[in-house]
This record gives C-alpha cells, structure tokens and sequence, in this order.
C-alpha cells in the first residue's frame, strides 16, 4: 500500500447519488432530534442532548475537506479495490439501517416517544451514516476505491454519527440499567467513610442516618448518572476533536478518553455526596436546601450559586470538565503518530 495519491484536480464535485444521500441523512438527523427532544425535555440528566446537533455538525465540518476528498476521489489510497462480497455487505447494512429507522420512525409517530422507536431511529441513523460513507468513496479517475480509503472515510463520521446513541439510547441501554446499581454503591462508599472517620451511622435503604436521629439520602440524582451521561459526551467530543494520530492509535485512545471521563465522573459524584453527607452531619440535612449563608430559596439574598446542593453538583461537573482537558495532553502521548488529514478517526 502506497501513501495516499491525489486525483486529477478536476475531480471536484460530488455526484448526484453522494448529494442525494447526504441530503437523506441530514433528514434522518431531523427526525432523529425531534424524537430525542422529548427525553432532553423531560430527562435532566439528559439536557446536554440540545449540544449534540450543534457538536456532530461542527465535528462534521471541520472534518469536511478530507471526508469531500475521499468522496470526490481526490485522495485515496493505492491498493486493491474493495472486494464485491464487502461492497454487497456494506449494501446491505445500508438498507437494513434504513428500514429500521423507518419503523422506528412510524412507531414514533404513531405511538409516540417509547424505547424501540428511539432504538430504531438512532441505530438506523448511525447505520446509515457509515454504510453510505463506505459504499460513495470514489477512487481516482471515478475508478473502484479501495478498502483502505473507504474505512478512513468511514472514520471520519465515527463521532458525527456514533454520538445520537449517546443523547438517546443511552438512557434505556445503560441507564436504567445501572442507576440502581450506582446509587446502592454510592450509598454503601459514603456511608463507610462516614464509619471509617468514627462517625456513628445507620443505613436505611438509601438513607444515612446520624447519631442525633437527623439524615441525609442518596436520591436518585445522586447516583450519578447524570454526571456519567455528560462526561462521555464530553470525552467522546474532546476525545473526536482534540486526540491525534491514525489508526489504530486513535481508535484506542478516544476508546480510552471515553472510558476515562466515565471514571472521573463516577469518582467525582462520589466526592460531592461525601461532602454533602458531612456538610449535613455538621449543619443539618435541611442545611443542603439552602445557600452558604443558610438563606432559604426565595428568600432576599439568596446565593446565585443557588442550593449548596446544587452547588455541590456544578462543582463536581466543573472538576469533571477540567479533568477531562487535563488528560488530552497526556493521552496524545500514548502510541502518538504524526497526525495527517487522511488519518483523522
């Protein structure tokens, strides 16, 4: 395999099937947001959704020019075209993702928001986007391009494609099933570091109670999740736009920053319900409804910062964020290749 040649620089312009196929995803992406309105709407652990048009899009164009070239054959890779047993599966892929966003999209209109219409509709999505993206790259001189050029073309629309399963599916593949799980834990770590500072302490479910008979309680908003949610989109974006190097080192390391922000996430939720559990031991579980200066909500004065509960929270996110950019530099270390256009996943 040769590095990548450059076509005949009249080989510019898309074709008609490329432009219509485009313009079909784009559709599907509409679709795909109106469905996923509802949970960013009514889910606060997923309002970081309303970013995730504007992030895919802006993904998408700063990686247009490489992704045009391969689709218009003016980059490529010299090595053999890609097998018909291949083309015919990728084919296949492509019509099997359409139809089920097409059910997904009857469903969501018939029957409105539900689990297997959001599945459907972003799974079809992203099947789409990466089936469409492998069967329009073109070879040079509109020859058969090869496997190569396809799958860096494919890499391209990783994060474009791949971060609607985040803003939606999410919540039914990972969140219901592993909130409960997250809550029991926190519950149990905050609760022995409480012990293991001689703190006397009960647990009632997911309630500590303190030795004066006053408690605090592990809510579902405590465990986590939302945190978790945000800080693997943020990582997969950070990770999509800031990461360097070819494959395969790329794909391990935005595998590894996603992974990372799923853990600084989790570690940091577990901190700010430590906090809050002490802060209650010391001032009084009603204390976390009100601001530092112990002012009620709606009172005068009331802190901008709002409820040290609240505060609690945004902190956490805040470190979680500034974690994140932390480790880019030191994860562009690991496996570091010099960083080319064609090589970007």
């Amino acid at each position: 395999m040769s590095e990548a040649a450059p076509a005949r620089a009249t080989d510019v312009k898309l074709d008609t099937s490329t432009v219509g196929l485009g313009l079909l995803l784009v559709g599907m992406a509409g679709i795909a947001t109106w469905d996923q309105w509802a949970i960013w709407s009514t889910k606060d652990d997923y309002t970081f959704g309303y970013l995730v048009p504007i992030f895919s899009g802006y993904v998408l164009w700063e990686r247009w020019a490489d992704l045009r070239d391969y689709l218009t054959g003016r980059k490529t890779h010299i090595s053999k075209p890609t097998s018909r047993s291949i083309l015919r599966a990728a084919t296949a892929m492509g019509y099997l993702s359409l139809l089920m966003f097409g059910f997904g999209g009857a469903g969501r209109a018939i029957f409105g928001t539900g689990v297997i219409p959001t599945l459907l509709i972003a799974f079809g999505l992203v099947g789409s986007a990466w089936a469409f993206t492998f069967l329009s790259v073109r070879g040079p001189d509109d020859t058969e391009a090869s496997s190569h050029a396809r799958w860096q073309a494919v890499g391209l629309m990783i994060f474009p494609a791949g971060v609607w399963i985040i803003s939606g599916p999410f919540l039914y593949l990972v969140d219901n099933q592993i909130k409960g799980e997250l809550l029991a834990n926190v519950t149990d770590i905050v609760s022995g570091i409480l012990r293991v500072t001689d703190h006397v302490i009960r647990v009632n479910g997911n309630t500590i109670i303190f030795a004066n008979g006053d408690g605090v309680g592990i809510a579902d908003a405590c465990s986590g999740i939302r945190s978790l949610s945000a800080c693997v989109f943020a990582g997969a974006f950070l990770g999509a736009t800031f990461l360097e190097g070819g494959f395969p080192g790329a794909v391990l390391r935005r595998t590894g920053m996603i992974l990372l922000s799923g853990f600084i996430a989790i570690l940091l939720n577990i901190g700010r319900n430590t906090f809050l559990a002490f802060y209650a031991l010391n001032h009084g579980s009603r204390s976390l409804d009100r601001d530092w200066s112990d002012i009620e909500h709606g009172q005068p004065n009331f802190s901008a910062f709002g409820t040290i509960h609240d505060l609690a929270g945004n902190v956490a996110m805040g470190l979680a964020l500034l974690a994140l950019l932390a480790c880019l530099p030191l994860i562009n270390r690991i496996g570091r290749g010099v960083r080319s256009p064609s090589s970007v996943l």
